[in-house]
C-alpha cells in the first residue's frame, strides 16, 4: 500500500499466513475457491493506430481466502482473439477461462488492448459481411497491430505485479494465455524480450493513404474522425511499451497458446536471468485463419472466399506467420530447451469447398480455428501450468460469499465502491458495535474508526483499486469481516 496509508495493527486476532512449497498439482487444478470480481480497471493509456490516445481497461478475479489467511497467488493474464480487429475483455470464452482460473487459486485478469490498423485505400466487393475490414494498407500493418497488443499485455502485467500486495499476486509465477490474436500477443509478451527482436515494421514506416470510405464502418474505426489523405506511421516505441515501464520484476512461467503464432523466431534469445517460459499449444492443422505451420493470416479463409464466393483474395497479408507446429519444431531442431507440450488434432484442410472434414462448408459449423473439446484442452492447460508453479504461497479457500452472508445482518453497498461505501447493520447489533476497520488482504489495518464517530458510511476516496476487508468489531470481542472492492477510473 502507499506509504500515506498507516499500517499499525493486524485486523484479525489470529492471522495465519499459509506459505506452502508446491507439493501437489491438485492445488492449482481443482476448483475450490470462490472469488471477488473487479471490472473496468484502467491499467494505462497509449496511442492507437490513428495516433489517438486510448484508455485500456482490465477485469480482475481474485480468489477468496478464509478469514485470517493470506497468500500471494499466481497471476494469469487472459487475452481475447479477433484478428487484432475486434473483440474485448468481455469475450465469453475469456471470461469463462478467468473464472476457472480464479476457482483454482489464480488471480485472473482479462484485458482490452489496442485494436485496428490502417485499412486499404481500395474498395473490395464480396458477398461476405465486413469483407473489406480484413484488408490492411500493407503487410506491415498486421505486424504493428500485433506489436501494440504485445506492448499492452506487458503493460497490464506490470500494472498488476506493481500492485502485488493489493491484489495478492505472486510476481514470480505469472502465466499468459491467449486465443488466436490473443495467443500471438501472449507468446510475444513472454518471448519478445530483447531489443534486437523488435520487428522492423514497428519502427518508423512510410505514411499510408487514408482508408477507403467502405472501411469506415469497421468496428475499429468507430469513434475516430478520419480526415486528410495520409496517415503517419511513427515508431511504436520500446518493446515494453509505455505503460508503467518501470516497476517490479516478474517472471512469466508459462504461456497458453491456443491457435496462435509468431512473426519471427523469438525462441532463440532469452535473458539468462529468467527461466524459459513453458509453452502449452493447442492447434488444428485445418485452421483457416492462423496456419499451424507457416503462412499468412487468413490463408485458408482467403482460399474459401475465392473458391466459394468468387471474391478477391485477401491481399496485403503477405507477412509470414509461424504457427504452433513450427514453433515446436524450432525448439527441437535448435535445442532451445523450452518445455513445450503440444496438442494437435489430425484433420488437415482438404482444399475443398464442399466435401470432407475440414472443408470450407464443414467449418461453417465446425471451425478448425477453435477448440475440438474446450473442457479437455483447458484441463490439460491447468495441469501443465500447475507443474510449473514454483514456491508459490496460497491461502485457505473460502467458499462463503462474504459480500452477502452475515451472521450479524451486515451489508456493504455499493460494490464495487469508488468514493464512499455504505453499511447497513441490524439495530440489535448497532449499539454493541465498537469499531470499524478497513484492512488490506494480508490483514493490515489501513483505517480504523470508533463506532461513535461515524455515521453509516466510510470514505474510500484515497484507497487505490483493490480488494480489502471491512472488519466490524463488537464489544463482546467478536469480529465480522466483509469483502470490499474498490475501483477507480
Amino acid at each position: 500500500m502507499p506509504s500515506t496509508l498507516s499500517v499499525w495493527k493486524k485486523c484479525l486476532f489470529i492471522p495465519v499466513l499459509l506459505i506452502h512449497t508446491f507439493a501437489s498439482a491438485q492445488q492449482w487444478t481443482t476448483e475450490q475457491y470462490s472469488y471477488d470480481s473487479l471490472s473496468n480497471i484502467v491499467y494505462g493509456i497509449d496511442t492507437n493506430f490513428y495516433g489517438v490516445p486510448e484508455t485500456l481497461r482490465l477485469d480482475l478475479k481474485i480468489p477468496r481466502c478464509t478469514e485470517g489467511s493470506f497468500g500471494h497467488q499466481p497471476l494469469a493474464l487472459c487475452i481475447h482473439g479477433g484478428a487484432f480487429l475486434e473483440g474485448n475483455k468481455e469475450d465469453p470464452s475469456i471470461q469463462d477461462m478467468c473464472r476457472r482460473l480464479a476457482k483454482r487459486g489464480y488471480v485472473a485478469a482479462s484485458i482490452n488492448y489496442r485494436l485496428g490498423f490502417i485499412g486499404d485505400d481500395q474498395s473490395w466487393s464480396c458477398n461476405f459481411p465486413n469483407y473489406t475490414c480484413l484488408f490492411a494498407g500493407d503487410s506491415a500493418e498486421w505486424v504493428r497491430a500485433a506489436y501494440r497488443a504485445i506492448q499492452d499485455a506487458k503493460g497490464a502485467i506490470r500494472y498488476l505485479t506493481n500492485r502485488s500486495e493489493e491484489f495478492g499476486i505472486d510476481r514470480n509465477n505469472v502465466f499468459v494465455i491467449g486465443e488466436s490474436a490473443g495467443a500471438i500477443a501472449a507468446l510475444g509478451a513472454a518471448l519478445l524480450d530483447t531489443l534486437v527482436e523488435k520487428p522492423v515494421e514497428a519502427g518508423v514506416m512510410s505514411e499510408l493513404m487514408s482508408p477507403n470510405s467502405s472501411n469506415l464502418s469497421c468496428s475499429y474505426y468507430q469513434g475516430l474522425a478520419i480526415s486528410g489523405n495520409m496517415i503517419l506511421r511513427p515508431d511504436l516505441g520500446p518493446i515494453e511499451g509505455a505503460i508503467e515501464n518501470i516497476g517490479s520484476q516478474y517472471i512469466i512461467r508459462g504461456v497458453g497458446n491456443f491457435y496462435g503464432a509468431l512473426n519471427a523466431d523469438l525462441l532463440q534469445m532469452h535473458p539468462q536471468s529468467n527461466p524459459l517460459p513453458a509453452i502449452f499449444s493447442f492447434h488444428q492443422p485445418c485452421d483457416l485463419v492462423v496456419p499451424i505451420d507457416s503462412g499468412s493470416v487468413f490463408w485458408g479463409l482467403s482460399w474459401c472466399f475465392i473458391n466459394g464466393y468468387n471474391c478477391f483474395p485477401i491481399s496485403n497479408n503477405e507477412k509470414k506467420l509461424y504457427g504452433s507446429r513450427t514453433i515446436s519444431n524450432w525448439n527441437d531442431s535448435f535445442n532451445y530447451g523450452y518445455d513445450i507440450e503440444n496438442h494437435f488434432t489430425s484433420i488437415s484442410f482438404p482444399y475443398s469447398y464442399l466435401i470432407g472434414s475440414g472443408s470450407c462448408l464443414d467449418q461453417v459449423n465446425n471451425p478448425c480455428h477453435a477448440y475440438d473439446d474446450r473442457n479437455l484442452r483447458l484441463n490439460e492447460l491447468f495441469t501443465f501450468f500447475a507443474s510449473h508453479i514454483t514456491g508459490a504461497e496460497y491461502c485457505l479457500p473460502s467458499i462463503v460469499d462474504e459480500s452477502t452472508a452475515s451472521i450479524r445482518e451486515i451489508s456493504l453497498y455499493p460494490l464495487p465502491a469508488s468514493d464512499r461505501v455504505h453499511f447497513a447493520i441490524d439495530a440489535a447489533y448497532r449499539n454493541s458495535l465498537e469499531a470499524i476497520s478497513i484492512c488490506s488482504l494480508d490483514s493490515q489495518v489501513i483505517r480504523r474508526f470508533a463506532a461513535n464517530t461515524i455515521g453509516n458510511s466510510l470514505s474510500v476516496q484515497d484507497l487505490p483499486t483493490g480488494i480489502y476487508f471491512v472488519v466490524f468489531s463488537f464489544r463482546d470481542g467478536n469480529k465480522h469481516a466483509l469483502k470490499l472492492s474498490v475501483v477507480k477510473d
